[in-house]
């Protein structure tokens, strides 16, 4: 019996495979360079993680982290380089441009790039990062403007540029108008540009200035969303019935997040929900705000309020009743800002049907709405909205009203125009905000982290830059 036990063949112990060295990665083999977490460059130089790696995977080559600072630095020139490539294969782009101060108060220039890429058969919306480099001194809108131009001189692609998106800061906004003043109504566009010069040779005179006269002139665009943004804030400030209610909602925020003892009373009744902080610069902040407080049980919330002692918090019927109208109004504004800050796809086509809808969902509550109607739909009357709408055919012209269409027998002579795709790859490339300049600064946020206070600008910009370019 113990023979046949002894005879059989046994397991080898795990150990005998991890004590055995096989030949290491090159620094090149994507094993080797999988590591993707925003995690501080000095972790490849701990003890403890260096063991870890060492028995997750023999093959895993150490490295310090100066040799990682450097690679950032030749990867940064590497992926600079080729996207430099790629713009110059494009006629026309359009930016984003925005200004970003760290935990440090270091202040960085981010610019994006915008345009439309023949991939195959398709074409497809491309979004780079063109820079994300310190600025220095104070931001006014000649230095900006400096250099902005300074970043796309380096790219070459100043005389491609269609339109740039920002927020409605002053300096940025005159930044722009220094950058592109206005043009003389009789410049014409260099023919070396054309996708088509046959095609274009072909065109009536009527239709080439149909192509080109609204978007001849580079022009700076206010952000959708820091728009909507503007309007919302400034109707919220004009309904003085409301400021009572939003003044007791964000002391209860406050409590929730400063209070050990209000918060043990308000789990104890509600479990783990909170009810968010609300950002002053930042009207969807207060939109999440009021969802979910009244998302809580009214007379139950009142108990916790009475219960913790903070009886001057409590809503009456009247200001909870208004609370939920609130979010019926501005729900829709905050669909049409998500709408429009999305990644990857068109996005400036959403704009008109957006206003309209807003619109009308104003006008059926005129008898609530005083102070929103009014400054909706002067900010995106420009001629690039419209065409950005009837280009995209998830909207075309549905929602131009019947008497505005066009005969039919016009409208099938236009779809035959294959002009129209020369004005849609420059249009629909448009951005509707500039979110996504904003989604590298949160980037930076993440690598800036407390432990990570030291990092050099020049190795922020560099990380940024590699991480936002690494597709």
């Amino acid at each position: 019996m113990n023979k046949s036990v002894t005879s059989e063949p046994q397991q080898s112990p795990i150990s005998q495979f991890m004590e055995t060295r096989v030949g290491q990665y090159s620094m090149n083999h994507p094993q080797q360079k999988a590591i993707d977490c925003n995690l501080p460059l000095s972790l490849v130089e701990n003890k403890s993680f260096r063991h870890f790696l060492s028995v997750v995977d023999s093959k895993y080559s150490p490295v310090c982290r100066r040799t990682l600072t450097s690679k950032g630095e030749n990867l940064a020139i590497e992926r600079s380089s080729k996207l430099k490539t790629q713009l110059s294969k494009t006629d026309h782009v359009s930016v984003t441009v925005d200004i970003w101060s760290d935990r440090k108060m270091r202040g960085f220039l981010g610019v994006t790039v915008h345009c439309m890429e023949k991939d195959g058969e398709r074409i497809q919306l491309k979004s780079n990062l063109l820079a994300c480099d310190r600025f220095k001194g104070p931001h006014t809108a000649e230095r900006i403007c400096k250099q902005f131009e300074a970043i796309c001189g380096e790219c070459s692609i100043k005389d491609k540029l269609d339109y740039i998106i920002s927020d409605n800061v002053a300096n940025m906004r005159k930044a722009f108008t220094v950058c592109f003043p206005i043009e003389q109504e009789d410049e014409v566009l260099d023919e070396d540009h054309l996708d088509d010069p046959e095609l274009w040779n072909d065109l009536t005179l009527e239709d080439q200035q149909t192509v080109d006269a609204p978007i001849a002139k580079k022009q700076g665009f206010q952000c959708f969303a820091h728009t909507l943004q503007l309007v919302v804030g400034d109707g919220l400030k004009e309904t003085k019935v409301m400021t009572s209610s939003l003044s007791k909602l964000s002391k209860i925020s406050s409590l929730l997040h400063t209070s050990t003892t209000f918060k043990e009373v308000f789990e104890a009744e509600f479990g783990e929900r909170g009810i968010p902080a609300a950002v002053n610069t930042r009207w969807n902040s207060t939109l999440r705000q009021v969802k979910a407080v009244i998302q809580c049980d009214h007379l139950k919330l009142s108990h916790v309020l009475h219960k913790a002692g903070h009886k001057e918090l409590l809503f009456t019927v009247w200001e909870w009743n208004k609370l939920k109208e609130l979010v019926d109004i501005l729900k829709p504004f905050g669909e049409a800002t998500d709408m429009t800050q999305v990644e990857k796809i068109v996005t400036i086509s959403s704009v008109v049907p957006s206003v309209l809808s807003l619109n009308h969902h104003l006008e059926q509550r005129k008898p609530q709405v005083h102070f929103l109607s009014d400054g909706i739909t002067a900010p995106f009357s420009d001629p690039v909205y419209l065409k950005a709408a009837a280009l995209n055919l998830a909207f075309s012209l549905m929602w131009v009203e019947h008497h505005v269409l066009v005969k039919e027998e016009l409208a099938q002579r236009v779809k035959g125009r294959l002009f129209l795709h020369r004005l849609a790859i420059r249009v629909l490339a448009v951005p509707a905000s500039s979110a996504t300049v904003e989604r590298v600064f949160s980037y930076g946020g993440i690598i800036l982290w407390p432990h990570h206070a030291q990092m050099t600008d020049r190795l922020l910009s560099n990380l940024v830059f590699c991480k936002c370019n690494a597709s």
